[in-house]
């Protein structure tokens, strides 16, 4: 069985070729090189032995009917036409975050760094929480003989500040806003959004927000605390409502590049502060993702299946 992974993004693309289980090809290109994604995959498949059973790729932003548009590069992707086109039984478009959901129960200990130990309980649903551009919320569950995702837009529900000082940070947005969603404080947006209520300014982009925080800039080093606070908030919300006792995993820029942000007990003290569940989620383990290529893992497994399902008709 012969499949395609990808990983699709503004500024680059991974692809993975896998042959009966194994790594037959990888290759990074350039997004912004290629005028159609259908030119990218054309050089990558001269590569590879044919023929192809199925591929997935994971696209950073939304899919829909199998379609999709990514942004900032004016590409247009329809995987029937791409299935078509190249002469491969089945594609799949699922969106990157979808991609990551699905990667994260193939991860090794070593493809993450604990936060906190908690007690795992195999088969137990899974959190997962990526705060990069936006705020990405998805759950895996056991169910039949596999682990399945359940998509989320939970972080555009309401944000709740936990202090007198979120509180006016969330009369100050909610004045800009007419909504304060967690995705407004707990993204790379969020993130600005802080260091602009506490005074820095505006034109800032998360990176430096952060990178003032790691010099001990004293606004932006509040703005990650902050940050930081409201980031375990919701994880341990999200614990809750799922009783996600297979874990709970930080996915997305914002955690992987500050760890020490992450590791010093602030983020688990926000995460555990639930009154009298407390004690529940001092069980749930943390940790954050530091394989930069779980999507592509979750894109694979996709592939894999549907290659699966379609497979008594090559045999």
């Amino acid at each position: 069985m012969r499949i395609i992974a990808g990983d699709i993004g503004g500024t680059k693309t991974l692809l993975r070729c896998i042959e009966d289980g194994k790594l037959a090809l990888e290759q990074r290109f350039e997004s912004g090189s290629y005028a159609t994604f259908d030119a990218l995959l054309t050089e990558f498949l001269a590569r590879c032995a044919r023929p192809v059973h199925a591929a997935c790729f994971a696209v950073a932003g939304p899919v829909l009917e199998n379609r999709t548009e990514v942004t900032n590069l004016g590409w247009v992707i329809k995987a029937v036409e791409l299935a078509e086109s190249f002469g491969i039984a089945e594609i799949a478009l699922i969106n990157d975050f979808y991609a990551i959901a699905l990667g994260v129960p193939l991860l090794e200990p070593s493809d993450c760094l604990s936060i906190h130990a908690g007690k795992r309980r195999p088969r137990e649903p899974i959190a997962i929480l990526g705060a990069g551009t936006g705020l990405g919320e998805a759950t895996v569950i056991w169910s039949g003989d596999q682990w399945n995702v359940v998509p989320s837009e939970g972080g555009h529900a309401d944000f709740a500040p936990q202090d007198e000082l979120q509180t006016k940070l969330f009369l100050s947005l909610l004045s800009q806003y007419g909504h304060v969603s967690w995705e407004r404080v707990c993204s790379g947006m969020g993130l600005v959004n802080i260091y602009t209520f506490l005074g820095g300014s505006k034109d800032d982009d998360p990176a430096r927000v952060a990178a003032l925080a790691e010099a001990g800039d004293r606004v932006g080093l509040k703005a990650f605390e902050i940050f930081v606070d409201i980031y375990g908030a919701e994880a341990g919300n999200m614990a809750l409502r799922l009783l996600a006792r297979g874990g709970v995993y930080l996915a997305g820029g914002i955690a992987a590049k500050n760890m020490k942000f992450f590791t010093d007990g602030r983020f688990v003290n926000a995460f555990v502060r639930k009154g009298r569940f407390k004690e529940l989620l001092r069980e749930m383990p943390i940790d954050l993702i530091t394989d930069e290529k779980v999507g592509l893992r979750g894109a694979a497994e996709m592939a894999r299946r549907i290659a699966s399902l379609k497979r008594p008709q090559w045999d």
